[in-house]
């Protein structure tokens, strides 16, 4: 592995750590507005959850604030993972495109959008489904008529693993993919733009901008997310109701789409969306800022020139 990838692989790694520890209780309330669909075997009528903040005082009060945790320890064993990935696959992509002059031929944005959507959609094949389905399963679990089945993350893995074996960590895979390209194609282009916005050209002689400072790295990247959020919502809500306890009944995303829409009507798709942009704006932000400051301090470590302005 090349200084610079191994640089961005742990940037990336580090950062996906120490985010989830701040975010996973949005991720959850999230969710859990999400899973409350009528067409769900487990909707709970006039019990359910009637906003975000019902659903965080309801958990609280019959779970304490650990209840706001419930499926996190899946994202934390997940979290390092999934950031390695996606920033390691985004960095060794375009410094590929920019060997072959795709950069000057199709320009940095369009570059960045499509090495964005390949590194979303390796993260998602190969972190975030299996990630999510034990996360998103043991959520539903706590729901209001949820069936209180799994003891814990080991158990709610062995319970999948016994009913389905492998395929049982990929329910939900396709609107998986196609969420996770999607996002990090709006975030990596997005953030690449206000990066080079708040940076500035380049100097006269050459001299390239200098870095941004943490807070302006967060903000891109946070403004970055929110949008992705907002724009990939209903392919998000698709994904978590195949993923969750009753999703083996719907047999495609199509399938599960028209379900959804048939029994609650289109605004269902954007249940959750409130605490969904608080989450990712919080995450991509705090992921952006901590990737390029714990990338530069690794490349002061160990003398690599990894980040490119």
């Amino acid at each position: 592995m090349s200084d610079s990838l191994a640089s961005a692989t742990a940037a990336g790694w580090v950062a996906g750590t120490l985010e989830i520890s701040v975010t996973f209780p949005f991720e959850y309330i999230k969710t859990q507005m999400q899973l409350q669909q009528e067409a769900s075997a487990l909707f709970a009528g006039k019990d359910r959850f009637r906003s975000p903040f019902h659903c965080a005082a309801a958990t609280v009060r019959e779970r304490g604030v650990l209840g706001l945790y419930r499926g996190g320890l899946s994202w934390a064993i997940f979290g390092g993972p999934r950031s390695a990935v996606r920033f390691g696959t985004f960095e060794t992509l375009t410094a590929a495109s920019q060997r072959r002059g795709m950069h000057q031929r199709l320009g940095t944005p369009t570059a960045d959008t499509i090495n964005g959507f390949a590194a979303g959609m390796a993260e998602a094949a190969l972190c975030q489904t299996p990630n999510q389905v034990i996360a998103i399963k043991m959520i539903h679990d706590q729901s209001p008529r949820g069936p209180r089945q799994y003891e814990g993350l080991v158990h709610c893995v062995a319970c999948i693993w016994r009913a389905e074996g492998v395929a049982g960590y990929f329910q939900g895979v396709g609107p998986a993919v196609t969420k996770g390209a999607a996002t990090n194609a709006i975030r990596f282009l997005g953030f690449g733009q206000l990066k080079r916005l708040a940076q500035g050209p380049a100097g006269a002689d050459g001299t390239p901008p200098p870095p941004l400072a943490t807070w302006q790295a967060m903000l891109c990247g946070g403004i970055a997310g929110a949008v992705s959020a907002v724009a990939t919502q209903p392919i998000d809500t698709v994904k978590a109701n195949m993923m969750g306890i009753d999703g083996g009944r719907y047999r495609s995303a199509f399938h599960c789409t028209a379900e959804l829409v048939r029994a609650g009507g289109l605004r269902v798709l954007m249940n959750g969306v409130g605490p969904r942009v608080c989450r990712v704006f919080i995450e991509v932000g705090l992921q952006f800022s901590l990737y390029e400051y714990v990338g530069r301090a690794l490349d002061r470590a160990f003398g690599s020139s990894s980040k490119t302005n």
